[in-house]
């Protein structure tokens, strides 16, 4: 596969381009990303479904450019994908080979049901793992359903409702609010038992303004929107208040003004079809069908599932940063040792294993952009790199432990910010502990042979090494709790 790929989806209301970047077999990580609202879907819900000229002329001159990028950034591979206004219109095979003729791109036009797989390959492989759960991709001309079970895509749907389609259809015209959710109702009608669950993926531009909102209104202490979930009936009120709202009275709440002609039609969409598969949990999708496209080609001969165990942000970030791995799979091993050795002393659930044993294989990321501080800068390479496949708890868990493994245990500032997405915090004093000794044993970077016994309120590291670094190191931690280190 080429190293440089762009991906670029054109929907009803925009056009996106991201441009993934392959950093080993399937480690990626984006370098671009860039959209136009081309609204090239403007006004043909009215006409037969027909594309306009003045936006097929916007749409033509956003693909100009997004091939201009590509050039530029040396793409070997440009795939291109349209859904409902194109595969909707009579008159589409005219733009696409005016297209193909003047930019050299094909575009592909793919049915409801391909968008919706392509939403649900993105969340399977992209979202921390879940049983069970439904995407749900709300675009400009229609919404898109995929149900993930057991780690598979196992049913798609696409409905003919969108922000643009209810835009024009209903609040252009002025239409009542029980016209609306009649009709809305009506459509979403066709949703089959089998596609309810109490978990929905928020796949596209309203889902995502939606939950930015909310977490602004929270003071949410993060600001990625990936990963961020919800519980659908305690926003559900504030949800209605938006769709319900005159487009001068979203001025009130913390969204973006290029998202006030759509996100009343957006959340209307939402609303009623969460309520009808009465569910409980939103969890938001950053990716989408760019992404899935994207992983399609990736993972073509994997039945577009990463192997096990693998998570590609993971991979990238060692890939581009661990100047020495084996160092680093050290300092994981030996702080997963640390940690059952010690388990009498902490008594600390097992599932926290996990985010230290990624904090182990990720502590010095943040040398390659300088030495100095470079426990600060891994701290910020994570809360920016480290999307896919972790929830937000993980992240700023593996986050704080790269930030403090130096010598101190987390700042209480930290911890304060923090607090409502944090275990306690005895348990990340601990695993801060933990993660520090287990780096203060490869100071020599000789990845030493050592074992650890523990007993009589005294931890006991026995090697053939002479530790000297290690010993100095160990004298200047802080332990979250009273007991003896002594080297044999």
């Amino acid at each position: 596969m080429a190293k440089r790929t762009s991906i670029i989806d054109i929907g009803s209301n925009s056009a996106r381009m991201a441009v993934f970047e392959k950093t080993s077999r399937f480690g990626f990580h984006l370098i671009k990303e860039i959209k136009s609202r081309v609204r090239i879907g403007e006004g043909a819900y009215e006409k037969g479904g027909f594309l306009q000229e003045v936006p097929m002329q916007r749409a033509y001159d956003a693909l100009r450019e997004f091939m201009q990028i590509s050039q530029s950034l040396k793409c070997r591979k440009n795939l291109c994908v349209a859904t409902s206004a194109l595969r909707d219109a009579p008159n589409a095979r005219e733009f696409i080979n005016k297209i193909k003729k003047d930019l050299n791109l094909h575009i592909k036009i793919i049915d409801g049901k391909e968008e919706a797989y392509f939403g649900g390959v993105a969340s399977l492989n992209l979202l921390a793992p879940i049983h069970e759960a439904t995407t749900i991709d709300i675009g400009g001309g229609s919404t898109e359903l995929a149900k993930i079970k057991d780690g598979r895509v196992v049913d798609a749907i696409s409905l003919d409702i969108g922000t643009v389609r209810l835009k024009e259809l209903f609040y252009d015209n002025k239409k009542s609010q029980d016209e609306l959710f009649v009709y809305l109702k009506d459509v979403a009608s066709k949703i089959t038992k089998s596609f309810f669950s109490k978990t929905i993926f928020g796949i596209g531009g309203t889902l995502r303004a939606l939950s930015s909102s909310i977490m602004e209104k929270e003071d949410y202490p993060l600001q990625t929107v990936h990963g961020f979930k919800y519980e659908f009936g305690e926003y559900e009120d504030y949800i209605k208040e938006i769709l319900n709202s005159s487009v001068l009275g979203l001025k009130k709440y913390p969204i973006k003004k290029d998202r006030f002609d759509t996100i009343r039609e957006g959340c209307a969409i939402f609303y009623t079809i969460a309520k009808q598969m009465e569910v409980k949990n939103v969890v938001t999708n950053g990716a989408g069908v760019r992404e899935g496209v994207y992983l399609c080609d990736l993972l073509r001969g994997q039945n577009h599932r990463f192997p096990k165990n693998f998570n590609p942000s993971l991979k990238s970030l060692l890939d581009r940063f661990a100047t020495n791995l084996k160092d680093n799979l050290y300092v994981s091993k030996k702080a997963l040792e640390l940690f059952d050795v010690l388990k009498p002393l902490h008594n600390i659930d097992d599932k926290y294993r996990y985010e230290l044993s990624i904090a182990g294989k990720l502590y010095n990321v943040g040398q390659s952009l300088s030495f100095y501080q470079y426990h600060s800068h891994g701290y910020h390479f994570i809360l920016n790199n480290l999307n896919f496949g972790f929830t937000h708890n993980q992240k700023i868990l593996i986050a704080l432990l790269i930030k403090y493994h130096a010598k101190k245990l987390p700042k209480s500032r930290d911890l304060a910010q923090m607090e409502r997405i944090l275990p306690d915090v005895d348990v990340v004093n601990w695993l801060s502990f933990i993660l520090s000794f287990a780096k203060s044993l490869d100071l020599n970077l000789s990845q030493p042979r050592c074992s650890f016994f523990y007993s009589k309120n005294t931890l006991q590291v026995r090697s053939e090494n002479n530790f000297k670094l290690t010993k100095e190191a160990v004298k200047k931690l802080v332990k979250p709790a009273s007991f003896a280190i002594v080297f044999r």
